[in-house]
């Protein structure tokens, strides 16, 4: 699995339909017929998601809100967009 570079802008996919289940996210590929889920912090990147965003950026987001130091931020969202690449639920735009 490959990481994306840091400044490498990342989108949704416009296919997938999500849906908040308790602080959770679940959502479905209409293409695929698949199932995912989301939990903790990456509902926080899903949504950072919405918009055209790179992992310096999300990290950035996730040290100001959750208190984290900005190079765990950023291994950790860099290894979790890797994650979601692979899986083809977002884009480089």
């Amino acid at each position: 699995m490959s990481l994306p570079d840091t400044d490498t802008r990342l989108i949704r996919k416009p296919d997938l339909i999500a849906s908040d289940m308790d602080g959770d996210l679940v959502m479905m590929s209409i293409d695929r017929g698949e199932y995912y889920g989301i939990s903790g912090v990456g509902v926080r990147i899903w949504a950072l998601l919405a918009a055209p965003t790179s992992a310096a950026d999300i990290a950035a987001t996730l040290a100001r809100e959750f208190d984290v130091d900005a190079p765990t931020a950023l291994r950790d969202s860099r290894a979790f967009l890797a994650g979601l690449l692979s899986r083809g639920l977002v884009t480089p735009c």
